[in-house]
């Protein structure tokens, strides 16, 4: 299964416009997108959603904690929120949790660890016994993927505890900019594609085994 893994468009048309693009060109057989693609505004999410799901792939998301709560569940036919879901994708099952735990700027989407955790419980509970692939906006704390600028690591315990948990063989997040890269956490591969906004992106590829590589949009 070949995907195409994006976050943190932060409300960039120009960065959705080329992602559309390589999509158009790769066929993927989906395209996951990890959070913060606007600054609070459904409809303009929306219309940057449907962008992404105008290029024959489909398209399953997680809002971001800089995206309005309300957007988690918004969908459309080639556009599906993952937020506390689980849906199946080719023999695997898509687990989805948006937001963020907990920040110093009260954005619009933030979970405590309770919470976050209980989200997570909740979704998989509906997952059939079948190899999970997490999307996050929040990365799990701990790993290099989590790791700010100066130093902290802004990740969430329960999206960790998760990973160790259940062992999914795919875990996606965005959220830290900085820190893009593909890291591991157990068997569980876990890849940050970087902010969109300045053109990163992820191709991936899962057929008992992942593999990963960044890339760069043209912008």
């Amino acid at each position: 299964m070949r995907l195409i893994v994006l976050s943190d468009f932060h409300k960039s048309f120009a960065a959705a416009k080329a992602a559309a693009e390589v999509i158009s060109g790769d066929r993927p057989d989906a395209v996951l997108v990890a959070g913060d693609i606007s600054h609070g505004d459904v409809e303009e999410a929306a219309k940057l959603l449907e962008v992404l799901g105008s290029a024959a792939a489909p398209v399953f998301f997680v809002p971001g904690n800089m995206d309005s709560p309300d957007l988690s569940d918004w969908s459309i036919e080639a556009v599906k929120s993952l937020h506390g879901r689980c849906l199946g994708l080719r023999g695997y099952e898509l687990v989805g949790l948006g937001g963020s735990v907990h920040t110093p700027f009260h954005t619009p989407l933030e979970f405590s660890e309770v919470e976050v955790a209980e989200i997570l419980n909740r979704a998989v509970t509906a997952c059939a016994c079948r190899s999970l692939i997490l999307v996050s906006h929040c990365p799990p704390r701990g790993i290099k993927l989590d790791k700010t600028r100066i130093g902290i690591h802004a990740g969430s315990r329960s999206v960790r505890q998760f990973i160790e948990s259940r062992k999914p063989i795919l875990a996606v997040s965005g959220h830290i900019h900085e820190a893009q890269g593909i890291d591991s956490l157990g068997d569980t591969t876990v890849v940050n594609p970087g902010p969109a906004y300045a053109g990163s992106y992820a191709k991936i590829e899962v057929n008992n085994k992942v593999w990963a590589a960044l890339s760069k949009l043209k912008m």
